[in-house]
């Protein structure tokens, strides 16, 4: 570490938040809530859920690669910046950017990131809600059978599967498991034609579900960070519960080797694909809830002097290795399922939002009592979700309480209003078509690039506009010490190298948007791209915005527009004998 250059009275910063205001400002009870808050905002679905999902789609090991290098050079850099800057300025995650008021546009882009996550992702915990109801029996699982008014005549049990030669039996015959058929034609009731055919609003088991997610998360926010807080204790742990039991049944399968080594052998010719490199970045984005608002909202109802730096290494460790625990057990029962199935671990489903709903309540089904065990992994899935979209929905919610003081003032009934609204967007989700919407928000919406785009600018703001080792002091004033130099070579070179890099392979090798072999016709993709312009120009938008109300030369515009909104320490450095004024634009670099 590098040592504090002088001892100083501790510095409180002042922003424009009234000072009855900031005296209101809700925060977590203790380092215990501070920590397992954000450990639940970095540790939710993109860890057990959507990662295992990414990694089987986009080469197993190979994917790997590029996500531990993302890791190390975006991942834990980024969230470091995004807690501190919370944390310094103790408001939300637009106001923030006051300390570059040019830039603000980023939190602006992040809040669209936070609103679009919110839409769309509670349809997870949705499904979740409805695979847990179905657990709630004495009478064998629906998705054991092959008995139910949603199976086919191509049906056949696992455990008829285990005791035939079945060999080439899944492929040339065309025979599904009954798990399968339950995701697709009871849980998603999928439509064969596409966005052509949307279907009717007939899904009511999904509409029921959709309203009690909602309903669920109306009450985790509507009493601020004190319920909030207590939540956190048992949804940020019951899930590591959960994740060991499967791990060590996953493990313990017939087969489990072969798919645990199809997890862990790259294929090193996956690498070529620019989309591995996009979608390792965007799921080390989502892992670790960069850019989605929220960490800066988390960090600004932490103590002032918390130590976020050390907070960050914690938290990291943790978001990463719960990942990859999550991959050896789907991996695990993904390669009992191929020695089953008798094909290759690489064709055992198709990859996509339902592999956790595929492969886990398997392995948990041989099980003894099943129904147990499959109540826990999914009551783990809703604890996660809600983990997820409680924290995104906060950086959302938290912009218009300290905007308004009638939203803050009235937090029951405008998180209603917000909550309510979303339910009733979110209905799209549940429709036949629903699954090829959710695939639109999910590519283009809150896409890596989108993602990549917002890092690329909060670090080049952070690293060259304000000047990382201005940033440094402001770090040193709340910890007490100066960060490792990691930080600062990670803010101005390699955060937006890695990120151009992967921006520029991304466009030279696009490809319009297929999922399961199904074409997104033209009109699709073209609406995919407007929710991902409408947080990537927030950028561009805002900076274009505050040159035009500056007044002077484009110089002076430019200097004004840099100038710091919010009070921060004097800076100065024996290196360069320099004292830069709380305002001035100029980084020192």
């Amino acid at each position: 570490m590098m040592k504090s250059c002088d001892e100083e009275k501790p510095f409180q910063p002042h922003h424009s938040l009234n000072e009855k205001r900031k005296d209101e400002r809700e925060t977590w009870q203790n380092e215990r809530e501070t920590f397992l808050s954000a450990l639940g905002a970095v540790v939710g679905l993109g860890n057990i859920w959507r990662f295992p999902y990414i990694t089987y789609q986009y080469g197993g090991g190979a994917f790997l690669i590029p996500y531990v290098l993302f890791a190390l050079c975006c991942g834990i850099p980024m969230f470091f910046l995004e807690t501190s800057l919370g944390q310094y300025t103790r408001i939300n995650a637009i106001d923030a950017w006051n300390i570059i008021p040019i830039m603000k546009g980023v939190g602006i882009g992040a809040v669209f990131l936070a609103m679009y996550f919110s839409l769309y992702y509670i349809t997870v915990m949705a499904w979740a809600l409805n695979y847990f109801y179905h657990t709630l029996r004495t009478t064998d699982l629906p998705w054991t059978r092959c008995d139910n008014w949603f199976n086919t005549n191509s049906c056949i049990t696992y455990h008829q599967a285990m005791e035939m030669n079945v060999t080439g039996l899944f492929g040339k015959e065309n025979k599904t498991l009954p798990i399968v058929e339950f995701w697709n034609n009871f849980v998603l009731r999928k439509s064969d034609s596409g966005l052509e055919s949307i279907g009717e609003m007939d899904n009511w088991p999904m509409v029921i579900c959709m309203f009690v997610a909602w309903a669920i998360i109306y009450f985790c926010l509507w009493r601020g960070t004190k319920w909030t807080g207590k939540i956190i204790y048992f949804t940020s742990l019951f899930p590591y519960l959960i994740l060991l039991v499967l791990l060590v049944k996953g493990c313990t399968l017939p087969g489990a080797l072969s798919g645990i080594q199809f997890y862990l052998k790259p294929n090193i010719t996956q690498l070529a694909r620019a989309e591995v490199w996009v979608h390792a970045a965007s799921q080390v984005c989502y892992s670790y809830a960069i850019c989605f608002a929220c960490l800066i909202t988390y960090g600004s109802y932490s103590d002032f002097n918390s130590n976020c730096y050390k907070r960050t290494f914690y938290l990291s460790a943790a978001c990463s290795g719960t990942s990859f625990i999550a991959g050896f057990s789907v991996f695990a029962v993904l390669g009992n399922m191929a020695q089953v199935m008798g094909v290759d671990v690489k064709d055992v489903v198709k990859s996509g939002p339902g592999l956790a709903f595929l492969t886990y309540p398997n392995a948990l089904s041989l099980m003894p009592a099943p129904q147990f065990w499959n109540a826990c992994f999914f009551l783990m899935l809703i604890l996660l979700a809600v983990d997820s979209q409680f924290c995104a929905l906060e950086g959302l919610l938290c912009v218009f309480c300290d905007k308004f003081d009638w939203a803050r003032k009235n937090r029951e009934l405008f998180v209603g209003v917000i909550c309510g609204t979303m339910f009733l967007f979110g209905l799209l989700f549940v429709t036949p078509g629903g699954i090829y919407i959710f695939e639109i928000f999910n590519t283009y919406a809150v896409g890596g690039i989108t993602l990549l785009w917002l890092v690329l600018w909060q670090s080049i703001a952070i690293g060259w506009v304000y000047g990382s080792r201005r940033y440094y002091y402001i770090v040193e004033k709340m910890i007490g010490y100066l960060p490792s130099p990691y930080m600062d070579v990670c803010f101005r070179f390699v955060t937006p190298a890695a990120t151009i890099f992967v921006l520029v392979f991304y466009f030279f090798d696009y490809e319009p948007l297929t999922v399961d072999g199904y074409e997104y016709p033209l009109w699709a993709n073209m609406f995919g791209w407007v929710l991902c312009m409408s947080s990537f120009l927030c950028v561009p938008g805002w900076a274009i915005f505050e040159m035009y109300r500056g007044k002077g030369s484009l110089a002076e515009r430019y200097h004004n527009a840099c100038k710091s909104r919010i009070s921060v320490p004097e800076f100065s450095t024996k290196k360069t004998m320099i004292v830069l004024s709380s305002s001035h634009p100029t980084p020192l670099i």
